[in-house]
């Protein structure tokens, strides 16, 4: 994307007072200059990454070297655009390395990249010559009119000649004079603007990044941070996690066993206080129970330590419908995407439990190449509706968090599949 350091003027006045008109008219004088020093060095660049490349495998390493030449050239041109005429383009992003030398020629020599600059120079030939027609037709031709009246009679026979148009008499050169004086005004700092714009269009289209690149790139960073909110929001959970266990539930285990051992203290001297100690001490222990599972659904430690099979054991086992479990995860995906799969198990699981019936639930977690599907099976009355019920909204949208897919199919009677693909690479 390109932008000016401060905006173009659209008038004649106001580009006969902004730097804008002298700095352009600059740029476009140098059109030529740059043409037979990087042009020149572009295009025996170039060649050299062609012949580099038919010369495989001695001109490998030249086919790499002019490509990045290329490249380097450009970057000239593109600081010239942003001091002359404050436009600031992207640079445009050289193939990176593979580690093979031939793959690198390869990506050398058919590199968009590369052939866009180069183009970019043939076209800017062609410019330079226009703009040396341009400028003196701009800057040049009309003073030498407008001072037309005092000189004209000193041609041979008293007269000049314009063209098809003979200037024999004061009254045809003040004309001529005056409508060269309108040219200059007006029009000359509009043909330089023009110019100015059809130059630094080629520029942003050719030495900068196109707008599906631009685009791409935008997507590819938002992409990346995402997953940066995603990972850090799962390292917080297990921060919550770390903090509620050995923090909290210690100390209300430590709580519940000072309780005990008062009541054990007390013995039957005084029954009121000892109901007391144990309304007390039975409130603690239901604490500790909620804040094991609260634990539990927020990252639970076996799935750190020994991953999903471990974690999603130990939820089955504490599951009141009966579970088949399957877990084929040859290798560990990240922390992130493990909890994603562990809480989409656990609050199917919880779905199950509480809405289907069923009489038993498969889960099958397995992970094809970059891929990790997970499908809990249920053999209940069916009838869920992701639309309706806010727990399955939930999954679908932390599976999607990290370019995942969630399907429910729940026909009423048949059961229900839920399946989440979640990409792991």
């Amino acid at each position: 994307m390109t932008a000016a350091a401060s905006p173009v003027p659209r008038t004649p006045w106001g580009l006969w007072r902004s730097p804008y008109l002298w700095l352009a008219t600059i740029h476009l004088l140098g059109d030529a200059l740059v043409v037979v020093t990087s042009g020149l060095l572009v295009l025996a660049a170039t060649a050299v990454a062609l012949v580099g490349f038919l010369l495989a495998p001695f001109g490998i390493p030249l086919c790499r070297w002019a490509n990045r030449w290329v490249y380097g050239i450009a970057g000239w041109e593109r600081a010239r655009a942003r001091v002359t005429r404050g436009q600031d383009v992207p640079a445009l992003v050289p193939p990176p390395r593979t580690g093979s030398a031939v793959e690198d020629a390869v990506l050398a020599v058919k590199d968009p990249g590369l052939w866009r600059q180069f183009i970019y120079y043939v076209i800017l030939f062609w410019a330079a010559i226009a703009w040396l027609f341009l400028i003196p037709l701009a800057w040049s031709v009309p003073p030498v009119l407008v001072a037309l009246p005092a000189y004209y009679s000193h041609f041979a026979a008293g007269q000049a000649q314009l063209g098809p148009f003979v200037i024999d008499s004061t009254m045809r050169a003040s004309v001529v004079s005056v409508l060269a004086a309108l040219f200059l005004l007006f029009v000359s700092p509009m043909m330089i603007r023009a110019a100015s714009w059809f130059d630094g269009w080629l520029v942003k289209e050719l030495l900068g990044p196109s707008e599906t690149g631009v685009l791409a790139e935008r997507v590819h960073q938002l992409v990346q941070s995402r997953q940066q909110v995603v990972d850090s929001v799962e390292a917080e959970r297990r921060r919550m996690e770390r903090d509620l266990h050995d923090g909290a539930q210690q100390r209300l285990v430590s709580l519940a066993m000072t309780l005990g051992r008062a009541k054990n203290r007390l013995g039957d001297k005084d029954p009121a206080v000892r109901a007391l100690i144990d309304d007390a001490h039975s409130e603690a222990m239901q604490a500790i129970a909620e804040i094991r599972d609260l634990t539990r659904g927020l990252h639970p430690p076996v799935l750190t330590d020994r991953g999903l099979d471990a974690a999603l054991s130990s939820v089955a086992a504490r599951s009141p419908v009966p579970v088949r479990l399957r877990v084929d995860v040859q290798t560990r995906p990240s922390l992130t995407i493990e909890s994603i799969a562990y809480f989409v198990v656990t609050e199917a699981l919880a779905n199950v439990a509480k809405h289907a019936d069923a009489a038993s639930v498969d889960v099958q977690v397995t992970r094809d190449g970059d891929v990790l599907r997970v499908e809990v099976r249920d053999d209940g009355r069916g009838g869920a509706d992701p639309v309706i019920g806010t727990g399955l909204r939930g999954l679908a949208d932390r599976v999607a968090g990290v370019d995942g897919r969630l399907t429910v199919d729940s026909p009423p009677g048949g059961g229900t599949t839920l399946i989440a693909e979640v990409p792991c690479g």
